[in-house]
């Protein structure tokens, strides 16, 4: 059993209270099958603590596709061990019309036009979406995708600098962007000890827990922090949003540290990727797990879920998860989990 296989190569690296939500739908579907017969096709970056996701969709019934592909990363090793115990995995995945359910990531299988819609994770596949006739849940829109893409990619990036013995403390730091990815940068870089300064819309942005708020449109603002940082980091999710000769011309001939947190390349092609860590890629995926399953399980669990709400209204255009659901998942975290003090403490 593919179930069994997976909890045997998982054996002692996660307790139960770092995926209360995943543990839950799993007992749930385990009796109910509600997806039995249905063919998905998951594109989740694949990762050892994505592994807990697919046994929620297998024992939920679900004849499962795992996709993988460059645009994504994946570990190779997760890939092959899946593969070994007879799981369908993909690679650049093209069959288009051969499934019920899409579980995407980024848009990438956005042109494959599955029976009932997609469920996508990231705000930058949402906006592909927005050109796409399609049912589609955007799971990004969702206080839960806070506690990874906030408190998950934040605290990544932290880990993914000391495995550089990139050290923060005493050091200033400039995140350009203040939604969920660059305010989780901006509180761990905080708590490492580092002076954050965090660009973005004044207007749009509410919290800046322990950064100082400034204003994206002040372009003088922007080019004296950026001249005077350690480290900048880029977190608005839209590619070419930093893409300024002036901010470009700074870096070119500065020492600043520069990272990538974001899937999209926000300083364009003027900035080489040499001049990058990770050369562009967001620097988290230097880990062995980019973000800790305690941080991502609630996330995965409603990316599961959202297939069976297409299954049971595919509609049309793009909807949140239904609230109800969403709670429920966040408070099996809050009741269960290990992170509830994270979660205060960084007004989430």
């Amino acid at each position: 059993m593919p179930v069994d296989a997976v909890r045997k190569f998982l054996h002692g690296r996660y307790r139960v209270e770092e995926y209360p939500a995943l543990n839950r739908q799993f007992l749930d579907w385990q009796r109910t099958r509600p997806l039995a017969g249905k063919k998905i096709l998951d594109g989740t970056p694949v990762f050892a603590n994505t592994l807990l996701k697919y046994i929620n969709l297998l024992v939920g019934g679900a004849d499962l596709t795992v996709g993988y592909c460059d645009s994504i990363p994946y570990d190779k090793t997760v890939v092959d061990f899946l593969q070994s115990i007879g799981v369908k995995c993909v690679y650049n995945c093209s069959a288009a019309g051969a499934f019920d359910v899409i579980l995407d990531c980024n848009a990438v299988y956005c042109n494959l036009l599955p029976r009932y819609g997609f469920a996508e994770l990231t705000r930058s596949g949402a906006y592909h979406f927005a050109k796409v006739d399609a049912a589609v849940v955007n799971v990004d829109d969702s206080r839960i995708k806070a506690i990874e893409t906030c408190l998950g990619t934040g605290e990544g990036f932290l880990r993914a600098m000391r495995q550089l013995n990139l050290e923060l403390k005493g050091r200033k730091v400039v995140v350009m962007g203040c939604g969920k990815v660059g305010r989780g940068v901006v509180f761990y870089a905080f708590r490492a000890g580092a002076e954050v300064v965090a660009f973005d819309d004044p207007a749009v942005v509410q919290k800046c827990v322990g950064g100082k708020l400034l204003s994206c449109f002040d372009r003088d603002r922007v080019c004296a922090e950026l001249q005077r940082a350690d480290v900048v980091v880029s977190a608005t999710g839209k590619a070419l949003a930093l893409a300024d000769d002036s901010y470009i011309k700074l870096l070119l001939e500065g020492s600043q540290i520069v990272v990538n947190m974001g899937v999209e390349d926000e300083w364009g092609p003027a900035l080489p990727p040499q001049r990058v860590l990770n050369g562009k890629a967001p620097l988290n995926f230097i880990l062995d797990e980019p973000t800790l399953l305690r941080y991502i399980d609630p996330t995965m669990a409603l990316h599961n879920h959202a297939a069976l709400e297409l299954l049971l209204d595919s509609g049309s255009g793009i909807r949140r998860v239904s609230d109800n659901v969403h709670d429920f998942y966040w408070q099996e975290v809050v009741n269960n989990g290990v992170i509830a003090s994270e979660l205060a403490a960084a007004e989430l």
